[in-house]
């Protein structure tokens, strides 16, 4: 049976209620309308935003912008590379992409009803926070800005019982198959899937590919299988919570990792078997007819919460996740807890634990690729492996990051990459390696890119590192994510060069050899404040904005966030963002590694690599860049040398693009190049 556009469902709903909004004082960031929204309240007030008709607004966008663009009896719904018929690549058309990497409850937020906060329902009855629906109108500014793919950050039903924060974190699955309602708009009758739906049909359309976030390692504490399969999860005690931590092991260094040859003292350590006693077991083995009772009680009545019985009548609670490194500073993951993988012990800790001893969480147990049991819960991981043929089959998503993928048994690993490709044979897998040199392993676990170490090298240019990694990446198997910033690190625009510096990398990140450029959304409006505090922290952490900024100390991995659409600068970076986006989908099959030149220059913030073109007139594509934000740069190469390089002969350049106006480059026996603090520029040598 042919399936209906959910887009166009969408747009009909829209166009029924239009009557309903005018008089509504509905207000949008004015750089939201890139289609030129036509209205009869439309209103351009002084602090940035427009006042619109809601309906009408997001209306016009669907309709002038992509609707039009719409081909007869395609269904868009489906991946993006059956749409257009793409040959068989197994994914690796990553390679060639630009990424907006976003998380829709924030990307989309806006204060509508100008009453100071980010309501789940305001005056209107709408939204404040991001949904499906409202980011749709940013897909024409994101394919402005030269992106083909959004990965989006985990828009799975997340848990709010333990949250940190005031909408708790994505990464906190409640239910793996449901979407996050709080992602439904209330201007729609139609459900959250419906509404997904339409978000990838319209990325489709545009030629956007979409990616999701998956985490098969963790879920919520009170996750939706604990009430069919609560031997699948660690419990303790809720009296023994405030006890429980990661065990402190001494004569181990900070962040040391379980391995086989240190497992036995590990076991040995009167840490680890205090840690030990707290676990119990699953509530159906402690008591089958009161769990019984439970069961029944939630099949008759679907609002009750079967998580707190269980924590009521039972007294136990599932057992906080903790980080797999020993002795790390972190405390327990208050919000997740680990899924049991094995349904026994792992081989090497076997022998040194009771054969009565509960199912329990240690450095060890996390390590499913290294500790492994027996007995594999196939059932639990049959489950796992089909969470993204669930997305496929329903919504037609391109690609999948797996959160912690090389931590899981390798079995398990390979089911989970080897489902989405029966169904799309060019699906893509990017795995969160956060280190380089794990490319080669990535390769051969079936990725088609890894997250990499940019986000760490790109801050540290002084010191070499950014240009360090440069040279590095060409000699990498698999590419990786280009960028200064991540969702999890803090935002390019708070490190040292501030808004130059975020400029300079989004220049060099679109010509890094193996690299994939790659903007977390907020980034092209200088936002100071992290998402998260995951990786390489600020000591100021989450204290990045004004105290007089309603969002002071706010993240948005758990709290209602607006991004700062408004914040000055803006436009200059997305218009840097969309020229060398055009530079670099001009000279895009010629940016690989055996084409790549570098010049060897002893300063680690000035920067010289180029590109060979195979063409009839250009020659070469230099790029330049001082990443000294303070000092001006003077840099001279001999022609005939650069010639040499080359191996033909150039008479002339021309400046393609320059963050910073200066001199012209001079061209004769010598090649003359001015750069001012921070500026780079694009050279094509002819």
């Amino acid at each position: 049976m042919e399936r209906k556009s959910a887009l166009i469902k969408v747009a009909s709903i829209l166009k029924s209620k239009v009557e309903f909004g005018k008089n509504i004082e509905y207000k949008v960031p004015s750089i939201w309308d890139t289609f030129g929204y036509i209205g009869e309240e439309k209103k351009v007030n002084q602090d940035g935003t427009i006042t619109v008709n809601p309906y009408n607004f997001y209306l016009q966008c669907i309709e002038k912008v992509i609707i039009s663009n719409m081909k007869e009896n395609i269904d868009y719904a489906l991946p993006l590379s059956k749409v257009i018929k793409e040959k068989n690549n197994g994914g690796d058309w990553i390679k060639d992409s630009s990424i907006y990497g976003m998380q829709i409850r924030t990307s989309s937020a806006w204060d509508h009803d100008s009453d100071g906060n980010l309501e789940l329902n305001n005056k209107f009855g709408f939204k404040d926070t991001g949904t499906f629906l409202k980011t749709i109108v940013l897909l024409p500014l994101i394919k402005k800005m030269g992106f083909n793919v959004i990965y989006m950050l985990p828009i799975t039903k997340n848990s709010t019982r333990y949250a940190k924060g005031e909408m708790g974190s994505p990464y906190a699955v409640k239910n793996f198959f449901e979407i996050d309602p709080v992602l439904k708009d209330t201007m729609l009758e139609t459900t959250v899937d419906e509404e997904f739906r339409a978000f990838v049909e319209a990325c489709h359309v545009l030629g956007i590919r979409v990616i999701i976030d998956i985490i098969p390692r963790t879920s919520a504490r009170d996750s939706d299988l604990i009430l069919e399969h609560p031997d699948w999860f660690y419990w303790i005690k809720i009296k023994d919570l405030d006890k429980y931590h990661p065990p402190k092991i001494e004569g181990f260094e900070p962040f040391t990792k379980a391995e086989n040859s240190n497992i036995e003292k590990i076991y040995n350590s009167y840490e680890v078997k205090e840690h030990l006693k707290l676990f119990v077991p699953s509530p159906d083995k402690i008591d089958p007819q009161k769990w019984e009772s439970i069961k029944q009680r939630c099949s008759q009545d679907k609002n009750i919460d079967f998580f707190e019985l269980i924590e009521k009548e039972f007294e136990i609670t599932t057992a906080p996740a903790f980080s797999d490194s020993i002795n790390d500073p972190q405390p327990p993951w208050n919000d997740v807890t680990y899924l049991r993988l094995y349904l026994d012990n792992p081989k090497q800790s076997s022998k040194f634990v009771d054969r009565d001893q509960p199912p329990y969480i240690l450095f060890d147990i996390i390590r499913g690729n290294i500790f492994k049991g027996k007995i594999k819960n196939i059932e639990l991981w049959n489950k796992i492996a089909d969470v993204i043929p669930y997305y496929q089959r329903n919504f037609g998503i391109d690609g999948a990051r797996i959160d912690m993928g090389h931590a899981l048994p390798s079995e398990l690993e390979r089911m989970i990459i080897k489902r989405p490709r029966e169904f799309d044979k060019n699906f893509c897998f990017i795995s969160e390696e956060l280190n380089n040199k794990s490319d080669k392993k990535a390769k051969r676990a079936g990725y088609n890119m890894i997250i990499g170490e940019y986000w760490w090298a790109q801050p540290r240019i002084k010191e070499g590192y950014f240009k360090k990694m440069i040279l590095q990446s060409k000699k990498l198997k698999l590419p990786v994510i280009a960028t200064a910033e991540t969702p999890d690190t803090p935002r390019a625009a708070s490190r040292e060069g501030g808004k130059a510096f975020s400029k300079f990398t989004v220049v060099i990140n679109n010509f890094i050899p193996n690299a994939v450029p790659f903007v977390t959304s907020g980034m092209e409006l200088f936002e100071v404040q992290p998402m998260n505090l995951g990786l390489d922290p600020q000591p100021n952490g989450r204290y990045m904005l004004s105290k007089d900024d309603p969002l002071y100390g706010k993240l948005a991995f758990f709290d209602r966030y607006a991004l700062h659409w408004n914040n000055e600068g803006k436009e200059d970076m997305i218009s840097i963002l969309e020229r060398v986006s055009k530079i670099r989908e001009k000279y895009l099959k010629f940016l690989k590694s055996n084409n790549f030149i570098n010049f060897d220059l002893k300063e680690p913030s000035t920067f010289v690599f180029a590109y060979k073109l195979d063409d009839f007139k250009e020659k070469l594509l230099l790029i330049a860049a001082n990443g000294d934000f303070k000092k001006c740069v003077s840099l001279s190469f001999k022609k005939h040398k650069l010639e040499r390089k080359i191996k033909q002969k150039i008479q002339e350049c021309d400046i393609l693009f320059e963050l910073i106006k200066s001199k012209e480059i001079f061209v004769g026996k010598d090649v003359d190049i001015y750069l001012n603090p921070g500026d780079v520029k694009i050279i094509i040598f002819k």
